[in-house]
């Protein structure tokens, strides 16, 4: 079980926050405390993946004892006797030492979470918009057959627009498409960048 599934981190206030933040209306002070916050959880993710690679008694050997120098003039057998102990775990945990050493120093590349609606999800998006138009002709004047689609969909996966004040969606240009729009989106208390034409969900 991850680190994330099994306490609540420093980075899940931080996001809690910049979430807080966002619902608010303050969406400046909100992508600031997310960059913290991805930063945050990027050190907690590389901290439990070495942690993984420890042996399960290292720490009760850090603690205990280290290894006595070991001087040109020291006696061998001497030397060896006094750790051996410790000499012990290191030769039965060479292979994990080795892997523990690997992933402190190759930790995992970090991502944000990214999501896509299905081509089933999609269709079934269009033909309830089919529906709403049949039932009212006038949303066809107001309907986008890329962006409409997508937004009902994403709203059946459990997303939610954030609005301004004038209850107008809160849009940035498209960082993939360039000349096309995201809205930003939130779900379960995080928050996301949703681009119906490059059909991504993207994490804030």
């Amino acid at each position: 079980m991850s680190l994330q599934h099994t306490m609540t981190t420093r980075s899940d206030k931080l996001f809690n926050a910049a979430f807080a933040l966002a619902i608010k209306g303050e969406h400046r002070e909100s992508d600031e405390m997310l960059e913290l916050a991805h930063e945050m959880r990027e050190l907690e993710l590389q901290l439990a993946y070495i942690a993984q690679h420890a042996p399960a008694s290292l720490a009760v050997l850090l603690v205990k004892e280290a290894l006595t120098s070991f001087e040109d003039d020291s006696d061998n057998e001497q030397y060896v006797e006094q750790n051996q102990d410790t000499l012990k775990f290191y030769a039965d945990n060479d292979d994990q030492l080795r892997q523990l050493v690997d992933a402190a120093l190759n930790p995992p590349s970090y991502s944000r979470t990214t999501l896509q609606l299905s081509p089933g999800e999609i269709e079934s998006a269009r033909e309830e918009l089919a529906r709403r138009v049949e039932r009212d002709p006038g949303r066809r004047a107001v309907t986008d057959p890329v962006i409409t689609p997508a937004a009902i969909a994403i709203a059946c996966r459990g997303f939610t627009q954030f609005l301004t004040g004038g209850r107008c969606s809160v849009l940035r240009q498209c960082p993939d498409c360039q000349q096309k729009y995201s809205t930003k989106v939130h779900a379960k208390n995080r928050i996301y960048w949703h681009c119906p034409h490059c059909n991504t969900i993207k994490e804030a």
